[in-house]
């Protein structure tokens, strides 16, 4: 891995640990609200030294934090990423999943009309 990629996770890691020792929450609602387990939330609370990680549960607690990871060349992650986001956003009623996909479908019209032949 290149010292540019290190660096770039080395600053992710150090911000999610801020934001996570910050967070006034018990390390189980964070962890039920993020989607991860609870010890993930314990061990880079408690943690001497901050580690970077390219684990989903690092992902979906960036995601939760709002900290922006970005896409790799290899967009499954990213894929996977946006359906959990979906899922955490919908509260499993029909009526809600209509509105989401409403929204959803409505992020068409912000699209670039470049990106809109790019794969046509």
């Amino acid at each position: 891995m290149n010292r540019m990629k290190v660096k770039k996770g080395n600053i992710l890691a150090q911000r999610l640990v801020e934001l996570v020792k910050s967070d006034k929450r018990s390390d189980s609602e964070i962890a039920r609200l993020a989607g991860v387990s609870q010890p993930t939330v314990s061990r880079l609370r408690n943690s001497p030294r901050v580690r970077s990680r390219g684990s989903e549960a690092f992902s979906k607690l960036c995601s939760f934090y709002g900290i922006t990871v970005g896409v790799a060349k290899d967009s499954r992650g990213y894929n996977e990423l946006l359906c959990s986001a979906i899922i955490d956003a919908w509260d499993g009623t029909e009526s809600h999943g209509r509105a989401l996909l409403v929204v959803i479908k409505g992020l068409q019209g912000l699209r670039n009309p470049a990106h809109r032949n790019a794969g046509e």
